[in-house]
């Protein structure tokens, strides 16, 4: 495909329907040359014509050009610790399909097994142009290897080489929490900064990270990995998953709080009871979530001295919490800036089962109409 048509569809992609006319303006490119491409597209089942449906516009509608809904066809996948999601999008934004997998209990061999099996399924009934991973852990973007998925067990698995030879399909991987900053970038509370930063506490807590509108990974692929920086240093510090002591994420991450409570008062519950008792007034609860005021708010000063972003947007179950938790961060936060004029811009993105799969998504698409 010649840069000029690739243009064209990277233009749409990026900013949705568009006018042959309004092409023109924006490539530089005259309306002859536009028209032609334009009716090869439309020859090759790439875009469709629609008609403009503004109310109260006088005269005749736009004609406006759009993708099929069965053109560039990406498949994501969301390799949590519990489960495998995937789902087949589209350029217009649609799901097209889901389905899932339970990985508990499963060695890491299995987890490959599953992967391989869901993946099957999926490509028996579109065709796909790109798969798209989402992983835990430390991920080599670059050359498509899970370094490290404390969940699995797995140490330098070759994921994209694996996959790209059993299917014969574009296959690229990123850190789950990387593609939450990019969905937050493409259709979130990211899309007006340049710079930014997710803070995700879930069953783990990491940081995705953009910088100038592209995502950042580091030099060795472990930028963001914020829950594992140290947070107690004393000698009774809480054994991390990761084998270290004492790491931000032995505080905040969900399944510490779950057993927190059931240490102390020996109940099983699940966090998001133990939320909602918070968020009642519930004596101890209350005084339990408030606990995690000081963790949260170490985690968020670190970010803000070492990367200075526009926002850090919290993600999470735990951005359910009310004002009562979230006025006490404002006010340690406040208290312990360097700048006492200056405020951080600290945003609650609501909790969506199906982030990091639409992340992944996002993710392939880019791939297809930049790569």
């Amino acid at each position: 495909m010649n840069l000029n048509k690739k243009k064209i569809l990277t233009t749409i992609y990026e900013n949705g329907p568009k006018s042959r006319k309004e092409l023109s303006d924006i490539l530089g490119i005259s309306k002859t040359i536009i028209g032609r491409y334009i009716k090869q597209f439309i020859d090759e089942n790439i875009l469709i014509e629609e008609k403009e449906t503004l109310k109260g516009l006088v005269g005749k509608p736009q004609i406006k050009l759009n993708f099929k809904k069965d053109f560039g066809r990406v498949l994501g996948i969301h390799l949590s610790d519990k489960e495998i999601r995937g789902g087949v999008g589209n350029p217009l934004g649609e799901l097209l399909e889901f389905d899932s997998i339970n990985l508990e209990k499963l060695s890491g061999e299995l987890v490959l097994e599953k992967l391989l099996k869901l993946i099957k399924k999926f490509i028996t009934n579109y065709k796909i142009e790109v798969i798209a991973l989402g992983m835990n852990g430390v991920v080599d973007s670059k050359n498509g290897v899970s370094i490290l998925s404390v969940y699995y067990n797995w140490k330098n698995i070759q994921l994209k080489k694996i996959l790209e030879t059993e299917f014969n399909i574009p296959v690229i991987l990123e850190n789950g929490t990387n593609l939450m900053a990019l969905r937050e970038k493409r259709n979130g509370l990211g899309k007006k900064f340049k710079n930014f930063i997710v803070f995700n506490i879930d069953e783990g807590v990491g940081a995705g990270i953009i910088v100038e509108e592209k995502l950042y990974s580091g030099t060795k692929f472990e930028a963001g990995e914020i829950g594992h920086a140290p947070y107690d240093y004393s000698e009774d510090a809480p054994i991390c998953s990761c084998g270290n002591k004492g790491c931000l994420e032995t505080y905040l991450a969900n399944w510490r709080v779950v057993e927190r409570v059931y240490k102390e008062k020996g109940m099983i519950l699940i966090y998001e009871e133990i939320i909602h008792r918070a968020n009642k007034g519930e004596t101890y609860f209350y005084k339990l979530i408030l606990s995690l005021v000081k963790a949260i708010s170490h985690g968020i000063l670190w970010t803000e001295y070492l990367l200075n972003p526009e926002g850090i947007i919290i993600t999470g179950k735990i951005t359910e919490c009310k004002d009562f938790f979230w006025k006490e961060v404002q006010r340690v936060l406040n208290n312990n800036l360097l700048n006492k004029d200056k405020k951080i811009c600290l945003l609650k993105s609501r909790y969506e089962k199906n982030s990091i799969l639409e992340g992944a998504i996002f993710f392939g698409l880019d791939y297809y109409f930049n790569k």
